[in-house]
């Protein structure tokens, strides 16, 4: 079977990898010309391709997921991976920090730059007839006593560290 292209540099399968999803026998079907497969395509023609065009190979940990995915792994109801328009990611020789300051320095369209726990990155795009929000945060995980950590986004494309003392 032939892989099918987003662009240059990105493939589908790319997009509809989860393990969480094969052992729960969740479907990761994207239909290509549909609009999961062309929020994509958008995605990495806005987005991820300048990326790859400049710093390398981008390595998705997170594209596409279905709702009982999303809702599976606990996400947000309003989660852009479900409808195709969010990925998380790394890039091979930079730091998750080192990415979002460049891509908030250099892509003017992304909807939602999350540097995530010193981990990731997330980046997602607009609507078609949305302006980008241009939002940047730096997610990072704050001890609660007596309860699991709780998720704080700390304004900002920030250092770990520079985040928590925010909080």
């Amino acid at each position: 079977m032939d892989r099918i292209k987003l662009s240059p540099n990105f493939y589908l399968d790319e997009f509809t990898r989860s393990q969480t999803a094969v052992r729960h026998g969740i479907d990761m079907s994207v239909v290509p010309g549909g609009l999961i497969y062309s929020n994509l395509r958008l995605l990495c023609k806005q987005l991820l391709q300048p990326i790859r065009n400049e710093l390398g190979p981008v390595n998705i940990s997170s594209g596409y997921r279905p709702l009982a995915l999303n809702k599976l792994i606990r996400g947000s109801s309003s989660s852009q991976h479900c409808i195709g328009k969010a990925a998380d990611f790394t890039v091979t020789g930079y730091t998750p920090l080192q990415v979002a300051q460049w891509i908030e320095a250099n892509l003017p369209r992304y909807d939602q730059l999350i540097h995530e726990f010193g981990q990731w990155v997330h980046i997602s795009i607009a609507g078609p007839f949305r302006d980008a929000r241009l939002n940047s945060l730096t997610a990072v995980s704050v001890p609660q006593r007596f309860r699991k950590p709780k998720t704080v986004y700390v304004p900002g494309i920030l250092s770990i560290e520079d985040a928590v003392t925010r909080v």
